[in-house]
């Protein structure tokens, strides 16, 4: 039985969806605060009878710092898959919060080993990774810079990480995978599904920091795919392509139909709007997803060698324009406001 932690996030969903594709039993993880809306409508993408196949998945209402519970929920498990990564977006991401994703981790791969589990995938983010200086693809092995003032979201997915290293070390068999900035359908307000929205309606800006991009399918299809070969203590980069956010936004906007975003946002702007966005915080207390972290994210130029999943994961990848396409036809297939 596979076991899903980050169950209804957009990996998590795409994962679990094709698990059931493939008929096997699978186990998940939610908590009062799960989207099991956004996971449903996830659902929908695949099956006509979601609501069926719903009921088919052992839910688990779990906390991830009870230890006994944890335990109790890997019973059975041959196979683990942690989509839970840490997420960069809003306002509200301090120091506990980004240090409770490691503790989680922490708890689980400790949880994972003692129960036996025959295999542990741990789906990261090439955030986690080291650096290399400008125009050179970073790689598996490129070492963090002790000089660089990394971002707090890169720091809590390094330190993640090296959590699931330890356990590794410690006897717990399995890899990590670090995935780009991942494109997929799922909730148009929230996760990167909600850039489709924004370009629909008319985006004005855009910016030129370049990052590796990947369809959730081919996440997915390289988490199975390491899963099934049980490769041990290894990391593989799980990107389609790197290119810019001006460029992503361009190809989206012209799949639409719609005009593109024709503003270069520069960081002095970023820091305008998120000024603002803060300010509007505090009538509103709508969360904005502008803050330090995305900003980086938005202007950083950072490339990703994808040779070794490809040599050893996947025959190829999905074009990320290609993606784009059946993304953009799901959004204007729902016809979303």
């Amino acid at each position: 039985m596979y076991l899903v932690i980050g169950s209804t996030n957009i990996l998590g969903a795409h994962t679990i969806c094709t698990l059931l594709q493939k008929g096997l039993q699978v186990r998940a993880v939610k908590s009062d605060k799960s989207d099991m809306l956004r996971f449903k409508k996830i659902m929908g993408y695949y099956f006509s009878d979601s609501d069926n196949l719903y009921d088919e998945i052992d839910w688990v209402d779990g906390d991830p710092f009870d230890h006994d519970l944890m335990m109790e929920t890997l019973q059975d498990i041959d196979i683990v898959i942690n989509c839970s990564i840490p997420v960069y977006f809003g306002l509200n991401k301090s120091d506990d919060m980004l240090g409770d994703s490691v503790r989680a981790t922490a708890i689980l791969v400790d949880c994972a080993r003692e129960a036996g589990v025959k295999y542990f995938c741990h789906v990261s983010n090439v955030y986690a990774l080291g650096d290399e200086p400008e125009y050179r693809e970073i790689t598996e092995t490129s070492a963090r810079d002790p000089k660089i003032n990394y971002s707090a979201y890169s720091q809590a997915s390094f330190q993640t990480d090296l959590e699931v290293w330890r356990a590794f070390e410690e006897g717990l068999n399995g890899s990590i995978i670090n995935a780009g900035f991942i494109l997929g359908p799922g909730d148009w307000y929230k996760d990167s599904s909600a850039i489709f929205r924004r370009i629909s309606q008319g985006f004005t800006f855009y910016t030129k920091g370049v990052t590796g991009f990947v369809g959730v399918k081919d996440v997915v299809r390289s988490v199975l795919s390491l899963t099934k070969q049980r490769i041990n203590k290894e990391r593989f980069i799980v990107s389609s392509q790197c290119m810019s956010f001006a460029e992503l936004l361009f190809m989206i906007a012209d799949t639409l139909g719609v005009k593109r975003p024709y503003l270069n946002a520069s960081k002095f702007i970023l820091l305008i709007f998120k000024a603002f966005y803060r300010l509007r915080y505090l009538f509103s207390k709508k969360n904005p997803r502008l803050n330090d972290d995305y900003i980086r994210l938005l202007l950083d130029f950072r490339l990703y060698s994808n040779e070794k999943s490809l040599n050893t994961l996947l025959a190829g990848y999905q074009p990320i324009d290609q993606v784009v396409a059946e993304i953009a036809s799901i959004y204007k297939g729902e016809s979303v406001g």
